[in-house]
């Protein structure tokens, strides 16, 4: 008995004409389709929604499309799965059994979509793919070529995935990394050959400051082996999570420090470009490690715990065994190799670490007896410091003064502090409800925190009225110190800027 029928409803899209359908029990409206060839009269496979379904495309079993999802081409949908969402899915692709695909993820080419996997945010998988099991792929990531998928393996963010890469198990492929090769995870490693940690431009020292922020690169490079001795890929995520941070002496110190896999604002010092192709035979993760305590100075090794297989007597067994980069208690095959970490407290900031460049400009956009004077508050360079980041409240009114024919207004920018030679700013002086003037000039003539003080001498003579008068705002260097300011008008509205006592701060 048929379950559906084909109302005289229809429309024009891509070339075909789509007509809608209506369920026979229900009378409740459905999806889109080009024929009865395209959705099966049989099971419970439905097309509902807004979502179409065209050309030699066919949905089957007790397969849901809906959402304003597009299936075309030759593509099959069947078993229990499901496609909604903003999804298209064409060509030759198969999704099957009980596997998802929604958002706005693409399916196209041979590729086959099937168990419990799921396809989901702006993913897109193409050429002969498969994705099983129950992995995810999800964000932006790509999948191409004759790339597997399956176990509970998830890959998401940009991470991109061609050639023969072969990724399962819990295996996780993240952020930007390009997988061309197949990926293995930490159980599959019955060996260490190589255990390393350095500083991602090399160095074997590094300054460590106690502000939370401040963060430095740590890079964990291992070979490592599988029963046969062959040489497996491992991926960044699976280092991060079964490697520990010990001290010399192969104590655990991962409860003084922060680590994390994901940069802040204050990395530093940064990566040095590597322009050499990648080593195929090395697995790498960079750490990113951080203090919020002040403690000694310390030597930073790495160690980690591997189940590795051995034969006796016909009989295998497993054991657990440890490797480690620590000077002390290191019975294992790898040499020891740390990295210095000189602990420093949080930086104190005076009046000499600032700088101030100001610029004047007279009878701006040429309104006569007017004046604007903009002030770019840096760090100063000669103590080595750089900004990094700024808290400051852009386009904010801290003080205005009228006396006689004479007004004067002081106001920050924005929170940009890179020179721009580009960069132009539009500032709206009001003096009264009705009286104001609209000023345009160039703002990040070099780099650093800029303020404009606007003057002018014209109108009627008024009355002395003063408000406001300072504003606070804060400076973050390279390594994370933070140094809190006040901005303050003077006479004649000139801006002074002061360090804040540190009893003042707040960090």
């Amino acid at each position: 008995m048929d379950k559906y029928r084909i109302t005289k409803e229809s429309m024009e899209y891509n070339g075909y004409i789509l007509w809608r359908i209506e369920c026979l029990k229900t009378s409740k409206k459905g999806g889109w389709i080009e024929s009865e060839a395209n959705l099966s009269q049989l099971g419970k496979a439905w097309i509902a929604d807004n979502a179409k379904v065209y050309g030699n495309a066919v949905i089957v079993d007790n397969a849901q499309v809906g959402g304003n999802a597009e299936v075309f081409g030759a593509a099959r949908i069947m078993g229990e799965a499901e496609v909604y969402g903003h999804a298209l899915v064409s060509d030759y692709a198969i999704i099957s059994d009980s596997a998802k695909v929604y958002d706005y993820a693409t399916i196209e080419d041979s590729v086959q979509i099937y168990g419990y996997a799921t396809i989901a945010g702006k993913a897109s998988v193409a050429a002969y793919a498969k994705v099983f099991e129950y992995a995810t792929v999800e964000g932006f990531a790509q999948v191409y070529d004759n790339v597997q998928v399956y176990g509970h393996a998830v890959i998401k963010d940009r991470a991109y995935l061609f050639k023969e890469a072969c990724i399962k198990g819990y295996t996780i492929v993240s952020n930007n990394e390009r997988v061309g090769e197949n990926l293995y995870n930490w159980e599959d490693i019955n060996a260490l050959s190589k255990l390393e940690i350095a500083m991602v431009n090399g160095a074997k020292a590094a300054e460590l400051y106690v502000n939370g922020r401040h963060q430095i690169a740590v890079k964990i490079s291992l070979e490592a082996r599988d029963r046969q001795n062959n040489i497996l890929k491992i991926p960044a995520k699976e280092i991060f999570d079964y490697i520990e941070f010990v001290d010399e002496e192969n104590n655990l110190i991962q409860q003084e420090i922060t680590i994390t896999d994901q940069p802040g604002l204050f990395v530093y010092p940064q990566e040095r470009e590597n322009k050499q192709k990648g080593d195929k035979v090395t697995s790498t993760a960079v750490i990113y490690v951080s203090l919020k305590e002040l403690i000694k100075s310390f030597k930073l090794c790495v160690r980690c715990r591997i189940k590795q297989w051995t034969c006796n007597n016909g009989m295998e067994k497993i054991k657990r065994v440890e490797y480690t980069t620590a000077v002390e208690y290191n019975h294992g095959p790898c040499i020891p190799d740390y990295i210095h970490i000189k602990v420093v407290p949080k930086r104190q900031f005076n009046q000499a670490n600032l700088r101030v460049q100001t610029f004047t400009e007279v009878d701006v956009n040429g309104i006569l007896n007017s004046k604007l004077t903009k002030y770019y508050v840096q760090l100063n360079p000669n103590d080595g410091l750089i900004i990094r980041h700024v808290s400051c409240i852009g386009k904010k009114w801290f003080h205005y003064r009228q006396k006689g024919i004479y007004k004067g207004c002081s106001s920050s920018t924005d929170q940009s502090f890179v020179a721009d030679d580009s960069a132009i700013f539009t500032a709206k002086f009001e003096f009264t409800s009705s009286k104001y003037r609209k000023v345009m000039s160039k703002n990040h003539e070099v780099d650093g925190v800029c303020f404009w003080v606007y003057q002018l001498w014209e109108g009627l003579i008024w009355s002395y009225y003063e408000w406001g008068g300072e504003m606070h705002f804060s400076l973050y260097d390279q390594y994370g110190n933070e140094v809190n300011l006040i901005a303050q008008a003077g006479e004649d509205e000139e801006l002074r800027f002061y360090v804040r006592l540190e009893e003042l701060n707040h960090e």
